[in-house]
């Protein structure tokens, strides 16, 4: 079984009606658009980073986004509660438990993750098709740099 912070199935209610693209940022407009309109291509462009936010909006205090990557290091947000939903793509992400051991879990479409601060996270895929994140992440206190490396 999956711990809870990999899995958290009421977090999934928190995304629904995210999905934006960079023209629809405005938090006091209601906007839909499909993911295949701002993913454009399945996958990341040749020499591109490994990891691209490919569209950010905000609603409220609460930011959202679409995240495509092949891989991120492990790292974890000081600041920020993040929630992902895997959209596309299969992958293997790792995971501090509640000992704070990294755990290796495999990913797929459907899953939630639910990334309390401070843990530390990073994703590979493991399938031709480029890993595709909807994230939600809690608001961000004005001049904190939000994401520490940590390999």
């Amino acid at each position: 079984m999956r711990p809870s912070f990999v899995i958290n199935c009421i977090a999934a209610a928190a995304l629904i009606g995210v999905c934006g693209s960079p023209a629809f940022a405005d938090s006091e407009t209601i906007s839909v658009t499909k993911l295949d309109a701002i993913l454009k291509e399945d996958r990341l462009p040749p020499g591109s980073p490994s990891a691209l936010i490919v569209a950010s909006l905000r609603a409220g205090d609460a930011s959202q986004g679409v995240l495509a990557m092949r891989e991120n290091r492990l790292h974890h947000h000081i600041a920020q509660d993040h929630v992902l939903y895997v959209v596309r793509g299969k992958g293997v992400a790792r995971l501090e438990n509640a000992s704070g051991q990294i755990e290796m879990r495999p990913i797929e479409p459907g899953d939630i993750l639910s990334l309390p601060r401070g843990r530390k996270h990073g994703f590979r895929k493991s399938s031709d098709e480029d890993l595709v994140f909807l994230v939600v992440a809690t608001p961000l206190p004005a001049g904190v740099e939000e994401t520490t490396y940590d390999d």
